[in-house]
């Protein structure tokens, strides 16, 4: 049975109060919260600690203390950012249920939330859950009435009744269990679908029903992310050991970043020593970056190994030859090499079937140029000059639209693959299936803007991969001014589709925009 949902003030009082015993009820719950308040202050140094370091509010004070204190407290939620609070060392941010509970009732009191005060209680309520649900609920499938029980201490109107526009978060976790990869979970778009979710929710997100329903959502994400995680990881590994049995000591690895001849050796040290930049070095650019990495690898190996299994076996101490995987020949192929990922499940084009984790999974395999002359390859630079150029747009911007679109157009993904690879000027880059479709299926506007930000992406990985090898700073600095213009116009684009509720429309291009920021990060870091 669902209901409409209650807007309600979330002031989590029972009963009226006076302003003196709210002013007492206020310092009780300081003195619990303040713990976390003094450490986000001083890792973030956002303003002086009111009282000497590792002291506590004290359990009695003058009036003007009070009031000082409680203006400083406010003044550090003004400051603090959901990410922030997220980078707290675990001991800190989970070092006791009381203070975690009353930082938290210190957010929802606020009279005037901001999106992102929302972006905090929806981390934190996430984090309360994890920190006080007993251990059985992480093997179990969570219902609504699990996480409102455990909540309750610290929303006491936690909610179980299933909210009618809430449903949507159901839909978006049953993809999520069908899951295999990261790479399913990304390419889906399922985590950007939640966001806009809740950024569409305005202020019925604060209703009791929906911070239970958000909570479930947020916990079983979190649980199935590090189950797709470690099975990443664990291809990567197993692809490795695959590799080694067959006497294949390095592959071509630099879709990833490596080079086009890394060793076993140095993969595997790779993989063990993989980390999530979840603490001090956490940024959403950092983030992507990292696990666009290792699927980008487990992309690579897979990809090697499928090349070696035409090969007979060799023995371990034999020597890899000249056609052994991530020979240059291969990549060097036509024009070089972009690769994307397949189209977004936030909307357009989405993947006919998630592979099940029983089945092997397809390798992206790089798109072979139609030959000089043959009729796909003037059909697609017919199409490619039809297509509207960025008044920002250089030739190269357009030489490269038409190169993808005739690797794609000769050699189309098929069907039920992910991913696809293109080549420019040896470089890989991988195309999501939603920015496949772009190029190979007819579309309007959506479709134009998915090509320009895979172009802008590919130019930019065709310099930072020319000037890892020569030094070349020209072209960097054109595609790294042509990207943040384009990211700008993605930007506004995004925002576009969501006020027309077009989720398909905003998940693609942002995923695909917050690529291109990735690669811009890195492409910055080259010049600094």
């Amino acid at each position: 049975m669902t209901r409409k949902p209650t807007l309600i003030t979330m002031d989590l009082s029972s009963s009226e109060r006076t302003p003196a015993s709210d002013r007492v009820s206020q310092w009780a719950e300081a003195r619990l919260a303040y713990p976390l308040y003094a450490a986000l202050a001083t890792q973030f140094d956002f303003a002086p600690l009111p009282h000497a370091s590792g002291e506590s509010l004290p359990a009695t004070a003058a009036r003007e203390v009070v009031e000082r204190d409680l203006a400083w407290l406010d003044s550090i939620d003004e400051k603090v950012r959901a990410y922030q609070i997220r980078q707290l060392p675990a001991e800190t941010l989970n070092a006791s249920e009381e203070t975690l509970r009353a930082f938290i009732q210190r957010q929802l009191k606020k009279p005037d939330k901001t999106p992102a005060d929302r972006d905090k209680i929806d981390f934190l309520l996430v984090q309360y859950f994890a920190l006080c649900a007993p251990e059985e609920l992480y093997r179990k499938d969570i219902e609504l009435e699990d996480v409102a029980k455990v909540l309750q201490p610290v929303l006491v109107e936690a909610d179980s009744t299933p909210l009618d526009w809430c449903q949507s978060l159901e839909q978006i976790l049953e993809k999520l269990a069908q899951c295999a990869s990261l790479r399913d979970l990304l390419e889906l778009g399922l985590v950007e679908q939640g966001r806009l979710l809740k950024d569409s929710a305005g202020c019925m997100f604060y209703d009791p029903a929906a911070l239970v329903a958000f909570c479930r959502f947020n916990f079983v994400l979190r649980r199935a992310f590090i189950r797709l995680l470690h099975a990443d990881l664990n291809a990567v590994r197993e692809a490795v050991d695959a590799l080694e049995a067959k006497g294949v000591k390095s592959a071509d690895c630099r879709r990833a970043g490596f080079s086009a001849a890394e060793t076993t050796t140095q993969l595997r040290f790779f993989c063990e020593n993989w980390r999530q930049p979840f603490h001090k070095d956490y940024t959403e650019s950092s983030v992507t970056r990292a696990f666009d990495q290792l699927l980008a690898l487990r992309a690579d190996l897979e990809e090697a190994l499928s090349r070696s299994a035409a090969r007979p076996s060799r023995s371990h101490d034999s020597k890899p030859t000249s056609s052994s995987v991530g020979d240059s020949k291969t990549a060097d192929a036509g024009l070089g090499s972009l690769a994307f990922m397949a189209p977004s499940a936030s909307g357009a084009v989405l993947p006919d079937r998630v592979p099940q984790a029983s089945e092997p999974e397809e390798s992206p395999e790089p798109a072979e140029v139609a030959p000089v002359g043959s009729s796909t390859a003037p059909r697609a630079a017919q199409r490619a000059k039809e297509v509207p150029a960025a008044p920002t747009a250089p030739a190269e911007a357009e030489k490269c639209l038409e190169a993808i679109w005739e690797q794609l157009i000769a050699a189309p993904p098929s069907r039920g693959r992910s991913m696809s690879t293109v080549i420019l000027q040896d470089t890989k880059v991988l195309l999501s299936s939603w920015e496949v479709a772009a190029f190979v299926a007819e579309g309007g506007q959506e479709a134009e803007d998915l090509r320009r930000a895979v172009v802008a992406r590919a130019l930019l990985a065709v310099a930072t991969d020319q000037r890892k090898r020569s030094g070349e700073e020209k072209a960097l600095a054109s595609a790294l001014v042509l990207a943040r213009n384009e990211v700008s116009y993605f930007q506004g684009r995004v925002e576009q589709a969501k006020r027309a509720k077009n989720t398909e429309a905003a998940v693609n291009l942002g995923i695909s925009s917050k690529r291109l920021l990735s690669f811009i990060d890195e492409a910055e870091k080259l010049r600094s």
